[in-house]
């Protein structure tokens, strides 16, 4: 686990920021949006891995609440941060892996394995995040079989959700 300080941060300080993602993995294993949202800011910006993107505390709430009533209830959420970046003393860059461990299972598998970029700050005297980023490790060209497999989703996806092109560059210039 690394961890650059400038002077001004302190040891209480990275406590604080490595505590956050333990309250966000808390308020997951309890099924509570609300609980998994409450680090964040009320303008968090948050991706999921899957690319869908929410705005704001409440809105990573709702949008979690059906999840932890549905498909994702009885999972817990496991991981760790493994690196805390001061890019300012009220703001810190954190790298996080996790995994998701399914009802019924003891560990998560490698599918379920992730890795978070988040985006501390420090206002008020308090820290929070205000930026998530979740992307599922799925690494390409280590095999065959599995640069096949990943082609094959590919194509899948395509096929299945198939989206305008230049939609999310579009989306981009309008803010959403």
């Amino acid at each position: 686990m690394q961890s650059q300080s400038t002077s001004s941060n302190t040891s209480s300080d990275e406590a604080a920021i490595r505590d956050l993602y333990h309250q966000l993995m808390a308020g997951w294993n309890r099924g509570s949006g609300q609980e998994f949202a409450a680090p964040f800011t009320e303008t968090a910006d948050f991706v999921a891995f899957d690319g869908s993107r929410f705005k704001g505390r409440q809105e990573i709430a709702r949008s979690h609440q059906p999840l932890f009533d549905t498909h994702l209830k009885g999972t817990q959420l496991v991981g760790d941060v493994t690196s805390v970046r001061w890019l300012s003393p009220d703001v810190a860059l954190i790298h996080a892996v996790g995994g998701t461990v399914m009802r019924g299972k003891s560990a998560p598998t490698a599918e379920r394995d992730s890795i978070q970029t988040l985006v501390a700050i420090k206002s008020g005297g308090e820290w929070h995040l205000d930026a998530f980023q979740n992307t599922r490790v799925r690494p390409i060209g280590r095999s065959t079989a599995g640069t096949l497999l990943w082609l094959g989703f590919d194509w899948l996806w395509k096929l299945l959700h198939h989206m305008p092109a230049g939609s999310l560059r579009s989306a981009a210039k309008h803010g959403a």
